[in-house]
């Protein structure tokens, strides 16, 4: 019985997560791009959690994309390149050029950040509840 307990709650906890990444996302990037609907380009990673979105329509290519959501992109043109960037790890908020933001985890918290000087090259405007985490 215990064990079943255990499980269970093991299995929602995973999928709360989840769900929180998905509204937070939700929430925070239509507000930037200031449209109710975003055609998203997603990694792998990304993509099984965005599917589940109404607000994200996930596109095949990124020419084709608004945003680019994720950080373990295997192939990107340099027209892909020119995107804004919302990253999903640390790493690739720190190395690539063009992104904007981050969400991520750090020992078990959740952690965003946003860089100024980007948001600036996209004209992207964070909305006075997130300028505490841009720097």
């Amino acid at each position: 019985m215990k064990l079943l307990l255990i499980l269970l709650f093991c299995l929602t906890s995973l999928f709360s997560i989840e769900n929180y990444e998905l509204n937070l996302y939700e929430k925070i990037l239509p507000a930037i791009f200031d449209k109710k609907k975003l055609d998203v380009y997603v990694d792998t990673e990304t993509q099984e959690l965005m599917k589940y979105s109404k607000v994200f329509n996930i596109v095949s290519t990124c020419r084709e994309a608004t945003i680019l959501i994720g950080s373990k992109f295997t192939f990107l043109s340099q027209e892909c390149l020119s995107k804004p960037l919302f990253s999903t790890s640390y790493r690739s908020f720190k190395t690539k050029v063009n992104s904007f933001g981050a969400f991520y985890w750090r020992k078990s918290r959740p952690q965003i950040k946003f860089k100024s000087k980007v948001l600036l090259k996209y004209n992207l405007i964070l909305p006075s509840s997130l300028k505490r985490f841009s720097k």
